[in-house]
C-alpha cells in the first residue's frame, strides 16, 4: 500500500501536464482495446476458413473481407498509436523531470540553516538527481506501457471469459498466480532495498566530503584511508543488494519461464475443449494470442512492479526533502518593507532550539538608524543566534523585534532580507568568477560600482593582480583566493548591496594584522549612517562601537560603551585586560 500511495504521488506531479498526460491515458485505453481485439479477429478469420474447408468449399470473400480490413486497421492503429505516444511521453517526462529539480532546487534554498547543518550536501544533491530521474522512468513506463499493461490484465482479461470462459479461466489463474509471486517476493525484498539506499546515501555523503576536502587528505596522506573507508561502504553496500537482485532475477526466470507454459497449457486444454466440441480452432489461436499478448504485458508489470521497488526509497527521500516545512515563512498579509532606516528593537525575545535549552533568554535592545552595536562572549553565549533572530533565520518563541516600529514578521522575508546584509566569518563564495560574486550583492551593478566597493573593502590591490580581473573564476569555495582575499570579497559583496543594516560576524578574523587595520578604517566610514551589528571576540575592533553587549548564555550580563565596561570592571574589562593590557611583571595594567 505504501507503494501504491507513493505511486500515486509520483502521477500526480503530472498536474502542471495533466492534459496531455490525460490524451496519454486515453490513447493507451485505445491501444490496449486494439491490442485486445487483433487476436479475436485473428481468431474470426481463421475460424471462417476452418469452416469453409469442413464443408468442403472455399470461404467467402464477403465474410473474410470485412474482419481481414479490421484486423489491419487494428494492426496499423496499434503501431502508429505506439509510436506517437512513445514521443509524447518522452517529451513530458523529460520536461516534468527537469522542472522537479527545478522545484526541489527552490524549495532546498527556502530550507531554514538549520537543516542544511544536519544534512550533508552530497545527500541533498544525490536526492535531487536519483528522486527526478527515479519519477521520470515511472513517468515514461506509465504513459508508454504500463497504463496499457494494467487496463489489459485488470479489465481486458476478465473480458476472455465472455468468449471461453473455459480458456479465460486458464489464462487468469495463470496470470493471478504470477502475481501473488510477485507480492511475495516484493514484500520479502521491501526493508532490504530501503537498507541499499542507505547505503548509496552514505557512498553520496563520502565521496563529496571527500572531494571537498582534498587537501586535507593529501596534506595528512589519507587517500588509501578514505578509499579504504570507501570501499567498506561498497561491500556493505553489496552485501545488501544481492540478496535483493537474487529475489528479482528469479522472478524474471519465472517470468520468462511463464510465457512457454502458459502457450502450452492454453494450447493443449483448446485441443481437449475442441475434441469435445468445447472450442473452436480461431478460439484456440485467439488464446493463444491473448496469452502471448498477457505474458507479455505481465513481463510489463513485473518490469514495473520491479522498477517501482527500486526507486521506492529514493522517492520517498525526495518526498520527505519536498515535504519538510520551512520554519520561517511569510504570513498571509505579509508586506514590501521597502528601504527602512535601520531602527532596530529587541523587546523580550527568547528563543530556544531544542525546546529546552535557551539560546537567547529576554533578551532587550534598542539600535538607533546609524549606531554600531558590539556582540561579545564565549562560543556558544548567543551572538550569532541573536543576529539569526534579526534576519529571520528563525523566529523567537516570545518577545519580538522591530525594525522602524514594524514587527519583522510583518515584512516579507525578501523585502527584509533586501535591507540586511551580512559578513560571515567563514567567507562563502561560489565557484563563479568575482563579478558574478559581486553581482550576489546587487545583480546589475556596474563594473564602476563594483571597484569602488572592492576599493572600500581594501581589495581592489589583489583583484587587479588577477589574470582576467573581474571576469577570474575563484574556484569551489573560493579557494585560489586567501582567506583574507576572500574575505575581503565578501565584505566588498556586503557593501556593493549599500544596505540600511549591516552585520558583521568576525568579518576580520582572517586577516592579517596590517590588513585588518586598513579594513577597519574603511568599515568604520561604511558604517557611517548604518545600522551595524558586530560580533567580535577580538575587542580591539570594536574600540569605538557605540554600545557593547556582553552576552553569557543567552542573557545580556552587561552592556554600555567600551570604556563604560572598563571602568565597571567586569567580565568585559577581565577580557579586556587578557588581551591588552599585560605590564612587564604580567599585572594588568589599566585601559587606555
Amino acid at each position: 500500500m505504501a507503494l501504491a500511495r507513493l505511486y500515486i504521488r509520483v502521477l500526480l506531479q503530472l498536474g502542471p501536464e495533466m492534459r496531455l498526460a490525460l490524451l496519454l491515458v486515453l490513447a493507451n485505453l485505445l491501444l490496449a482495446v486494439a491490442q485486445f481485439v487483433e487476436p479475436w479477429l485473428f481468431g474470426q478469420i481463421i475460424n471462417v476458413l476452418t469452416a469453409a474447408q469442413g464443408t468442403g468449399g472455399k470461404p467467402k470473400v464477403d465474410q473474410l473481407v470485412p474482419l481481414i480490413g479490421a484486423w489491419l486497421v487494428f494492426g496499423l492503429f496499434t503501431i502508429g498509436a505506439g509510436v506517437l505516444i512513445a514521443m509524447h511521453a518522452d517529451r513530458l517526462s523529460h520536461r516534468q523531470r527537469l522542472q522537479m529539480m527545478a522545484n526541489y532546487f527552490e524549495h532546498v534554498l527556502t530550507l531554514p540553516l538549520s537543516y542544511h547543518t544536519s544534512t550533508h550536501s552530497g545527500r541533498t544533491l544525490k536526492v535531487m538527481l536519483d528522486g527526478a530521474n527515479g519519477m521520470f522512468w515511472l513517468w515514461l513506463g506509465f504513459l508508454r506501457d504500463h497504463c496499457s499493461a494494467i487496463v489489459a490484465l485488470l479489465v481486458l482479461l476478465p473480458l476472455t471469459l465472455l468468449i471461453n470462459w473455459r480458456l479465460g479461466l486458464l489464462l487468469v489463474v495463470l496470470v493471478v498466480f504470477f502475481a501473488v509471486m510477485m507480492a511475495i517476493v516484493v514484500n520479502r525484498t521491501a526493508r532490504m532495498q530501503d537498507s541499499v539506499e542507505g547505503y548509496h546515501s552514505e557512498l553520496a555523503e563520502h565521496t563529496s566530503d571527500a572531494i571537498g576536502n582534498i587537501p586535507v587528505i593529501q596534506s595528512f596522506t589519507r587517500v588509501q584511508a578514505e578509499l579504504q573507508h570507501l570501499r567498506t561502504v561498497i561491500d556493505r553496500l553489496l552485501s545488501a543488494q544481492l540478496p535483493v537482485l537474487a529475489w528479482w532475477a528469479l522472478v524474471s526466470v519465472a517470468t520468462r519461464a511463464s510465457s512457454t507454459i502458459t502457450v502450452t497449457a492454453i494450447f493443449l486444454l483448446g485441443t481437449y475443449l475442441h475434441l469435445n466440441d468445447l472450442a473452436t480452432i480461431g478460439d484456440i489461436v485467439t488464446f493463444v494470442g491473448y496469452s502471448t499478448l498477457l505474458i507479455g504485458k505481465l513481463e510489463a508489470a513485473v518490469g514495473f512492479i520491479n522498477q517501482l521497488f527500486m526507486q521506492g526509497p529514493k522517492l520517498k527521500e525526495f518526498f520527505d526533502v519536498i515535504d519538510t516545512v520551512p520554519q520561517v515563512q511569510d504570513r498571509s498579509n505579509a508586506a514590501d518593507a521597502g528601504r527602512l532606516t535601520g531602527e532596530v528593537v529587541f523587546d523580550g525575545v527568547s528563543f530556544s532550539y531544542d525546546g529546552k535549552r535557551p539560546a537567547i533568554l529576554d533578551l532587550s535592545l534598542v539600535a538607533k538608524p546609524g549606531q554600531t552595536i558590539a556582540l561579545v562572549g564565549s562560543t556558544g553565549s548567543g551572538k550569532s543566534t541573536t543576529l539569526g533572530l534579526l534576519h529571520r533565520a528563525f523566529d523567537p518563541q516570545s518577545g519580538g523585534i522591530r525594525i522602524d516600529g514594524r514587527d519583522i514578521r510583518e515584512f516579507t522575508l525578501q523585502s527584509l532580507r533586501r535591507n540586511i546584509a551580512v559578513v560571515f566569518q567563514e567567507p562563502m563564495l561560489f565557484a563563479r568568477t568575482i563579478r558574478e560574486n559581486l553581482e550576489v550583492g546587487r545583480s546589475g551593478a556596474t563594473n564602476e560600482e563594483m571597484m569602488a566597493a572592492l576599493e572600500r573593502a581594501q581589495a581592489l590591490e589583489f583583484i587587479e593582480r588577477q589574470s582576467n580581473g573581474l571576469d577570474t573564476i575563484v574556484g569551489e569555495r573560493g579557494r585560489s583566493l586567501s582567506g583574507g582575499e576572500r574575505q575581503r570579497l565578501s565584505i566588498a559583496r556586503a557593501l556593493l548591496k549599500d544596505p540600511p543594516i549591516l552585520i558583521l560576524d568576525e568579518a576580520t578574523s582572517a586577516l592579517d594584522a596590517g590588513t585588518e587595520q586598513k579594513l577597519q578604517l574603511a568599515l568604520e566610514e561604511v558604517m557611517k549612517g548604518r545600522t551595524t551589528f558586530v560580533i567580535a571576540h577580538r575587542l580591539a575592533t570594536i574600540r569605538n562601537a557605540d554600545h557593547i553587549i556582553m552576552l553569557d548564555q543567552g542573557k545580556i550580563i552587561e552592556q554600555g560603551t567600551f570604556d563604560e565596561l572598563v571602568t565597571l570592571n567586569g567580565r568585559f574589562a577581565s577580557l579586556a585586560k587578557a588581551q591588552f593590557m599585560a605590564g612587564a611583571q604580567g599585572e594588568p595594567t589599566p585601559a587606555t
